[in-house]
Formats: C-alpha cells, structure tokens, sequence
C-alpha cells in the first residue's frame, strides 16, 4: 500500500494518523497489531492494547465480574477504580451487552489499564461516545505512561491528545510534530 514509508513512533509518544478514507489507515494498524508485515519493527517488551471502532466482548457477563477478571487488588480498590470510568453502585451490575457505545470504550479502556498494555492503539475512539466518554478517554490517554497510537477525524480530540500527525498522502507517511493545528499551520506555510 506505501511507497517508501517510514515512520517511527518512540515511547511515549502520542501519535494521530490521519488520511483520506481509504487510505489504508485501518491496513497500517492492523499490521501493527498482527506483527504481519517483515517491514514493521516492533521493539521487544511491547504489549499492545487494542480498542477498535466497533467493540465486542467475548462472552456477556457482567461489568464488574469483567472488571474482576483484570483488576489485580481489593474490592474497594476495584470499585474506586471503577468509578473513575463512571461506573458506579449497581450500575457495575450491568449486562455488557446492554452498555452503549460510550460505556464499552470505557470498560474496554479500564480492562487495557489493567492489563498494563504499554503500547494502545485506538480505531476512531471518539466515534459513538458521549461526552462524559470523550473526557474520561482524554483524561486517560493523557494521563497513560506509554505509548499511543490512533486514527482520528476529531479535530478537538487529536488536539487534546496528539503529539506527533502522521498523514498519509498518495501512499506515503508524513510526520509532523505537535498537535492538529499545529500541523494545519505546517500544510498552510
């Protein structure tokens, strides 16, 4: 799909691709998350989380039997954990397969913290959420000690979240350093 390309992202960074649709985003990551492609060099110790545009559970059970599956302490640690991704009282009750799109990120989001990935990846994560979600996801991804790799279309989020724009343009990546305006600026000069 590229010609040429190279990109490097380092721990830490908080890296957005962006590019038309089509563009072969979704390809690139799923390489990265398979390991599929020789050309694709991923450090050693590198556990990567995955939240995807359309999240599913393998089996439906509860919110906080899940949470109890990753969450490695006390019962009153695991509810406070919780409650920081807004589940909260007999809320943490709830069939996974009644949550909106908002609560799966979350508690897709809580499980990946606790599985202490260090290398997240995220497919459109601002797609289907409320703005509860979006806040809580920002404040996360902000707050996270690894590295982050995502694609977006929310202007507003990648500008909370990105410190690097890759944009893929007629099969090559282009890095750019800072946020989304700070890139609009680099395009426009």
């Amino acid at each position: 799909i590229f010609n040429h390309a190279n990109m490097k992202v380092l721990y830490k960074d908080r890296v957005c691709l962006i590019g038309k649709n089509g563009s072969g985003k979704s390809t690139l990551i799923k390489s990265i998350i398979n390991n599929s492609n020789s050309n694709i060099n991923l450090g050693t110790n590198i556990k990567i989380g995955y939240i995807p545009q359309e999240i599913t559970f393998e089996k439906d059970e509860t919110i906080y039997s899940l949470a109890r599956r990753y969450f490695k302490g006390e019962e009153s640690h695991l509810r406070s954990a919780l409650y920081k991704f807004m589940f909260v009282g007999e809320n943490i009750f709830k069939k996974i397969s009644k949550l909106s799109g908002g609560e799966k990120v979350r508690l897709k989001l809580f499980c990946l913290m606790q599985d202490e990935v260090n290398f997240l990846i995220l497919d459109e994560p601002t797609n289907h959420i409320d703005i509860t979600t979006r806040e809580i996801l920002e404040d996360t991804l902000n707050e996270y000690e690894g590295t982050i790799l995502f694609v977006s279309h929310d202007r507003y989020f990648i500008n909370k979240v990105a410190t690097k724009i890759v944009s893929i343009e007629n099969n090559k990546l282009y890095e750019y350093v800072g946020n989304y305006d700070d890139y609009k600026y680099c395009i426009k000069v």
